[in-house]
């Protein structure tokens, strides 16, 4: 009798201590605690802020940049992304990207393509593209460009590698060179002008 007292307390005492006399129920208790745990360490959460950061760059970069119309700028303006000239700009614009202007500039320009649309331009223009000036817009320096489309008016000397289009509402003072040229009826043109495109000598 008194060693199943013993047989029962020792046993009592093993289950009050934890302890598991079944080594293989201690296993199942135990392995899916710690399959738990390691399930969560694959997700860090640095991961989604690094895919944010390669998205905004590539969005942000879109379309230029705005000058707005109740904006004045005073000094060097340089950028070779699209721009767009709305307010004023009291100083130079020079880029190689293309180039909007509906306000002011008041200081010589350079860029690729250029379109002025109702715009003010007082100071020499250099273009490597295409330059589109529509009736509203006045240019008061020399433009150089490498196609030209004028339906504004301009004041001062011409320089354009390709096509000179002058068009019935074009005002041109000043001298113009250009490749090829084209003047609708109704264009005023005081100067000289030369036309680099014609047949050559050794026809004649």
């Amino acid at each position: 009798m008194g060693k199943q007292q013993n047989n029962f307390k020792q046993a009592m005492a093993e289950l009050l201590n934890g302890r598991n006399a079944d080594p293989a129920q201690e296993d199942v208790t135990e392995q899916p605690l710690t399959a738990a745990v390691e399930e969560e360490r694959p997700l860090p959460p640095v991961e989604r802020p690094q895919s944010l950061q390669v998205e905004i760059p590539a969005w942000t970069g879109r379309g230029g940049s705005v000058i707005a119309e109740e904006m004045t700028v005073e000094g060097k303006v340089y950028t070779d992304s699209p721009l767009q000239i709305r307010g004023r700009i009291k100083g130079s614009v020079a880029g190689r990207g293309s180039l909007l202007i509906s306000g002011g500039v008041e200081g010589d320009v350079q860029c690729g393509e250029l379109q002025l649309q109702g715009a003010k331009v007082l100071s020499n223009v250099q273009s490597s593209g295409a330059v589109r000036i529509d009736t509203q817009a006045v240019v008061s320096g020399d433009l150089a460009a490498g196609e030209l489309e004028l339906a504004g008016k301009i004041k001062g000397n011409l320089q354009v590698e390709g096509t000179a289009v002058l068009g019935s509402s074009a005002v041109l003072i000043g001298d113009l060179r250009a490749h090829r040229l084209s003047i609708a009826e109704g264009a005023v043109l005081q100067g000289s002008v030369e036309v680099t495109g014609g047949l050559q000598d050794t026809a004649f």
